[in-house]
């Protein structure tokens, strides 16, 4: 038991070293080597500048990745489950079916990120900007969606079920057309004033959602 962990700080450690001789070396480093998985679980990576780096498969599982850079990176298939992202820069990163259950990303920035078939239950997404994110297949179960920024996302193919909105932002086109689980979820908090333009900082009733996002656009039209 012992020898095994040794032998995974040794190797942890080596990664280490790698990845801080630079995001170049690094990328490089992993395609030539694509068959292992590197192991950073509980690594801390606060403030880390990581932009366009690949981290597909790897483990961060209880990483503090807190105000780090990941802009552009590579995260497919990575497993963040309980790792700590909040005011990490994620814009445009690849997360595709990545497993980020339970993690934290309170006010982070996941403008125009993939995160098609990543599991994200129980996540804290409180203040987070998700404007243009990919969420096909993604499961919100349980997430905290309050003060979010919502704009431009369809959840319509996406598990929404018992996801928490608050008081989230989101535009009037990107709310349909809604699932039932995204339906279920959406709950009263203050409606929207008639007639309010552009985005909208909302939490109001799902059983006449769609009655008004279709009565606005005619009003507009």
């Amino acid at each position: 038991m012992g020898a095994g962990k040794d032998r995974q700080k040794v190797t942890e450690q080596y990664h280490l070293d790698v990845l801080r001789q630079g995001i170049d070396v690094w990328n490089q480093w992993r395609q030539e080597h694509h068959s292992i998985q590197p192991d950073f679980s509980g690594v801390d990576f606060r403030g880390a500048q990581l932009s366009r780096v690949n981290l597909s498969g790897a483990r961060l599982n209880g990483a503090d990745l807190s105000s780090a850079d990941l802009k552009e990176s590579l995260l497919i298939r990575a497993d963040l489950s309980e790792a700590i992202l909040s005011r990490t820069n994620l814009v445009r990163a690849d997360l595709q079916g990545a497993n980020l259950r339970a993690v934290i990303l309170s006010n982070a920035n996941l403008s125009d990120a993939i995160l098609s078939d990543a599991i994200l239950s129980d996540a804290d997404l409180s203040g987070a900007i998700l404007t243009g994110a990919e969420v096909t297949g993604t499961n919100f179960s349980g997430v905290d969606f309050s003060d979010a920024d919502l704009t431009g996302i369809d959840f319509s193919r996406a598990n929404t079920h018992g996801a928490r909105l608050g008081k989230a932002y989101f535009s009037r086109r990107s709310a349909t057309p809604l699932n039932d689980n995204y339906r279920e979820s959406l709950r009263a908090d203050t409606p929207p004033e008639q007639g309010q333009q552009g985005n909208q900082r909302v939490g109001i009733d799902a059983e006449d959602l769609d009655e008004r996002v279709h009565e606005d656009w005619a009003n507009d039209e």
